[in-house]
């Protein structure tokens, strides 16, 4: 089996090689991956159809809104996700050869209407939403109105570092770097913040701001 993509979902073909195994290979201004071996098409569908409600999605609206906001981008992707994720199911057939940038240009018509009346939205407040408090207030709905993911979220430092933990108190492997984005991708029910007088005050005020009526604070808490 074969995938292929032009350089815009380089990134999703990356993820697909380091789940399936294989290597990229590049020829002119397309990359291939070439899975060896048997290869499980429900897993690789549902990874595929990952990809599409995500880096294809902050593609999308990277490229469409006015706001040039990753945070914002990011609760975008994370708002109503299963919702994207059944449609892109129903848009997408795996073949012997599949070309990533083709599923977007040519596939996901329906994905992008649902995704352009958001944008509208914001495109049209633009001017509004310029103003932090505005924005905030934006922010926070979106994720008010995220389905939760998670039971509970720990923030905490560990080492230094600013560090999220499950319920069992154990580090989550993240992709983002920045705590807010990681906890708008964990999207958990509660966040309890562990409050040892290394994390900021700005960075506990943020957390308290978009994620309102989930966040407890355990001042000088010991773990």
């Amino acid at each position: 089996m074969k995938i292929s993509t032009d350089e815009r979902f380089y990134t999703c073909l990356q993820h697909l090689a380091k789940k399936f195994g294989g290597q990229i290979t590049n020829n002119q201004d397309r990359y291939f991956l070439q899975l060896k071996g048997r290869v499980n098409k429900y897993q690789l569908f549902d990874s595929i159809v990952n990809q599409i409600v995500t880096n294809m999605k902050a593609f999308y609206l990277n490229q469409k809104l006015k706001i040039k906001n990753k945070t914002l981008v990011k609760v975008l992707i994370n708002y109503d996700k299963k919702s994207d994720i059944v449609i892109a199911g129903s848009l997408l057939s795996i073949t012997p050869t599949i070309l990533l940038d083709s599923i977007y240009d040519f596939c996901l018509t329906r994905l992008k209407c649902r995704w352009n009346e958001v944008i509208q939205l914001v495109n049209e407040n633009y001017i509004q939403l310029t103003q932090k408090v505005l924005f905030n207030e934006l922010l926070r709905f979106l994720i008010v109105n995220m389905d939760c993911r998670m039971p509970e979220a720990h923030v905490m430092v560990i080492n230094h570092q600013t560090t999220i933990c499950d319920k069992k108190m154990q580090p989550i492997p993240r992709n983002e770097e920045d705590i807010i984005n990681a906890l708008i991708d964990f999207a958990p029910r509660q966040i309890y913040i562990h409050n040892d007088r290394e994390l900021t005050q700005d960075v506990v005020e943020q957390i308290e701001t978009l994620f309102p009526n989930c966040v407890c604070i355990e001042y000088n808490a010991v773990l």
